[in-house]
């Protein structure tokens, strides 16, 4: 089943590769007229690091330097980032280690930032529970994938995208994002079950 671009943040959870093409109403890796190019710049935070921290201005302060650590804390500011409340309840509750993505897209030389918070858990335990948790912070997309007895779900919220950038991604409404092998739509959020 296909998972199509909806909205214009659709188009880049989950995060795409540094270069991806647009070809035939597809995002691919196989080259093309239409590049898409993602400069990324990430933070990493299990829970432990969440509970020690406690807001991300601590924990950027924590877990980078240098040239990172201005980078990050200049992201926060401009972009208004924080672990909400909900946030930082559901990372506790499942055990989630959270991703913050704050990354160049370059669409054909229109040029933005993006923020993407991924939440991801493994397990062996009922993955169903998780969902019904993960769908208390809102996120726009979840993946379920699953092997065997294990199971690895990441949910993906955007926090920011460029008002010039959005404009460019409206022309990739209707594109195939990703298959799913299942695809469940619970209001605002699209669950996307993948076996390997």
């Amino acid at each position: 089943m296909e998972l199509k671009i909806e909205l214009p943040e659709d188009l880049i959870i989950p995060p795409l590769d540094e270069f991806s093409y647009a070809c035939n109403g597809e995002i691919t890796n196989v080259k093309c007229d239409a590049v898409i190019y993602r400069d990324e710049d990430k933070i990493i935070a299990t829970p432990y690091d969440i509970i020690y921290s406690i807001s991300l201005e601590n924990l950027t302060k924590n877990k980078t330097r240098g040239r990172k650590y201005n980078r990050w804390t200049s992201y926060i500011s401009k972009y208004k980032l924080s672990i909400e409340p909900i946030e930082f309840s559901t990372i506790l509750k499942t055990g989630a280690i959270i991703t913050i993505f704050a990354d160049g897209i370059d669409i054909n030389g229109t040029f933005g930032d993006v923020v993407i918070k991924e939440f991801k858990i493994s397990g062996i335990k009922n993955c169903e529970e998780i969902i019904n948790t993960l769908k208390d912070i809102n996120p726009r997309l979840i993946v379920i994938k699953k092997e065997s007895f294990v199971f690895t779900i990441s949910a993906y919220k955007v926090a920011y995208i460029d008002k010039n950038l959005q404009s460019a991604m409206k022309e990739f409404l209707g594109y195939k994002r990703m298959e799913c092998e299942k695809l469940v739509i619970k209001n605002n959020t699209r669950i996307c079950y993948i076996s390997s």
